[in-house]
């Protein structure tokens, strides 16, 4: 029997217990109608998308009851499945039924149509079995030989080859009219498997028979966790005469399954947990290493080299030990290491809705989970990437649950102020909220800055250290009429608060000033400090002549860059000196070139080249005197440098 026919057998055989289970068919049916129907008794959505539910209901002695689970559900429901007695019974066994991956039952087929294949790649596949094929004024049997293309001059064709008894015969694929397989049971197979391909494609219920043991009427529950449409929540803030909020939150949720959900306990949680998905609905197989048969050959003609005495190479209990156990020490692998981890599931904020709740299938509701007055202040805000003033909330959440995020609808008394949205916000948590531009408040802002100053010079390590300050005053002018204002101040790095008006909170981006009164500017003054370093070594003279002219650097420093001024001094002009003795040399080496290249077409006894050698010699005389010079100045020169690299990092000023 092959695995299609075995696969239709075992389906055939899983049902038939359905049928017969002991209590007649009409018994069984009444029940399974029953259990189809178990009702929702509570639904917990989490924010991260999923639904843990419960289902209860009553069964009586031993008992079986059906669950029908939607195709996409499966997989979750076997991973998280909670079964429970509630009445002093016990879960007896939870069966589903199970077939195997379609490349697992189309796998062992003579002929697999699995992947779409085009003709070609069938035929290829059925190398061997006997077919006919009619095509243009041909008609031919045979077993599938070969397929082949064939490229000619104008086109590429596919030809399908067969060799019957008498001979092989050729056909162009693309002529045929009819191709049938002779077996019917091939034929038959390949009908069978394009049908299971075709039934693979749909996706029904999947059916969980959770057998109960136990005596009379008893409560039964069953709970699972399934991905379901995220619940959101949206936000109204109602703000009376006096500027109060008063926050309302009604959560959205969406029931897009097949079930009613009736009179139901309804749960929302406010937290992340941890969740993934796993394929257990279908079978997994592990493939095995392919051994080859052991064969035995036969022994040749041996040969033993010359025995010397054995030199102790081993202990005398690993000598002593039998060589199955020796084997068995040196190979076994080591104990795998432990990979499992503990991970704590954090806090989890929970709203219960007090009364039960319905919702149809696949129909929606929006359910009031909050409300609380007091919930803040209303005041104005200012904002300074917008320069503008606008309406807000100092929201405070005031529960001990996390708000959720959502979107917020402000209402001033009865009429529409804006929109804003609200963060997650956890217990005694604060957030600032706008929700429309401020008409009765305006804020001009100014910045007045100063000119930058060298504020300090220290000097270590042969550096110079060199501090400079920057001042900026910012004026806010404030007119109009509110009964609180917040100043939004940027809060840049390395700057400095030198004055303002009272913090009353900060980020890591801005300063907050809350006012109240304004009949004045309100003033912000900040300093930065810019700290540079320079080699001392690097710096020129004009860089020293510039600090030796600045009144706030101290005696002792104005002594230093006077003194390594002088001593820069003295080098550059050692290093001038060098520099004329090296274009003096070399102005005489190339008079000296020259000269000889003259000499080479003159007379020796010529009265050109005796002059020629004359001025060599003086010249020579020059370039010893040059040299002399050199070297000293060289010397000099370096003595002058070391002189000052020790001066400089011997400083230690401020």
């Amino acid at each position: 029997m092959n695995r299609l026919s075995l696969y239709i057998s075992v389906l055939f055989i899983l049902a038939l217990p359905v049928l017969s289970s002991g209590e007649g068919v009409s018994e069984v049916s009444e029940a399974a109608v029953a259990a189809s129907e178990i009702p929702v008794s509570r639904v917990t959505l989490y924010s991260a998308g999923l639904a843990q539910m419960v289902h209860e209901t009553e069964v009586n002695g031993n008992e079986e009851i059906l669950f029908q689970a939607e195709p996409g559900d499966i997989n979750d429901i076997l991973k998280s499945l909670v079964v429970e007695d509630l009445d002093g019974g016990s879960v007896d066994i939870v069966k589903f039924d199970s077939a195997d991956p379609l490349n697992i039952v189309l796998g062992d087929l003579r002929v697999n149509p699995s992947g779409s294949p085009a003709l070609y790649d069938l035929l290829l596949r059925a190398q061997g079995e006997w077919v006919a094929a009619s095509g243009n004024d041909k008609d031919l049997e045979g077993r599938i030989l070969s397929v082949e293309k064939r490229q000619t001059d104008d086109e590429l064709l596919l030809i399908l080859n067969l060799m019957n008894s008498s001979g092989i015969n050729s056909i162009d694929i693309t002529e045929l009219k009819n191709l049938q397989f002779i077996d019917p049971l091939l034929q038959n197979e390949l009908i069978s498997a394009l049908g299971t391909i075709s039934e693979s494609r749909i996706k029904s219920v999947r059916t969980l028979r959770i057998s109960f043991k136990g005596k009379g009427f008893r409560r039964v529950r069953l709970s699972y966790i399934k991905a379901v449409p995220l619940w959101k929540t949206s936000y109204r803030i109602v703000l009376d005469e006096n500027g109060t909020p008063t926050l309302e939150g009604w959560a959205i949720v969406q029931n897009t399954g097949n079930t009613d959900w009736e009179n139901v306990q309804l749960d929302f949680v406010a937290g992340m947990p941890n969740a993934f998905t796993m394929e257990l609905s279908t079978p997994k197989y592990i493939s095995r290493e392919d051994v080859d048969t052991v064969l035995n050959k036969p022994i040749g003609p041996t040969s033993y080299e010359k025995a010397y005495a054995p030199a102790p190479s081993m202990s005398r209990s690993s000598y002593d030990m039998p060589s199955s156990a020796m084997a068995e020490e040196a190979y076994s692998p080591a104990p795998t290491a432990s990979l499992s981890t503990a991970v704590s599931s954090g806090n989890f904020y929970r709203y219960e809705v007090s009364h039960p709740v319905t919702i149809d299938a696949r129909s929606s509701a929006m359910i009031p989970i909050i409300s609380y007055e007091n919930a803040g202040k209303s005041l104005g805000v200012y904002d300074p990437s917008y320069n503008l003033v606008f309406k807000g909330i100092q929201l405070t959440n005031i529960s001990e649950a996390q708000w959720e995020a959502g979107p917020v609808t402000v209402l001033e008394g009865r009429y529409y102020g804006g929109d804003t949205l609200l963060p997650a916000m956890i217990p005694d948590s604060e957030r600032l909220l706008t929700y429309a531009v401020h008409g009765s408040l305006e804020v001009e802002k100014e910045i007045i800055s100063e000119p930058e100053v060298l504020s300090s010079i220290k000097i270590s390590d042969g550096l110079l250290y060199r501090s400079d300050k920057k001042k900026r005053k910012t004026e806010y002018k404030i007119s109009g009429t509110e009964d609180e204002l917040l100043i939004i101040h940027p809060r840049e790095s390395g700057w400095k608060l030198l004055q303002s008006p009272e913090i009353s909170e900060e980020t890591t981006g801005e300063y907050r000033f809350r006012l109240t009164e304004w009949d004045k500017p309100a003033v912000v003054s900040e300093e930065y400090i810019e700290l540079n370093q320079y080699s001392l070594i690097n710096l020129g003279l004009n860089d020293f002549d510039y600090y030796m002219e600045w009144n706030h650097i101290s005696p002792d420093i104005k002594r230093a860059f006077d003194s390594i001024s002088k001593m820069k001094r003295e080098i550059e002009t050692l290093r001038e000196q060098i520099n004329n003795l090296n274009s003096s040399v070399n102005r005489i080496s190339r008079d000296q070139s020259r000269i000889r290249e003259n000499m080479k077409v003159l007379d020796k006894e010529s009265d050109l080249y005796k002059k020629y050698s004359l001025q060599l010699e003086d010249q020579e005389k020059d370039l010893t005197e040059l040299y002399s010079n050199q070297t000293a100045t060289q010397r000099k020169y370096q003595e002058a440098d070391r002189k000052l690299k020790d001066y400089i990092a011997g400083l230690d000023l401020e």
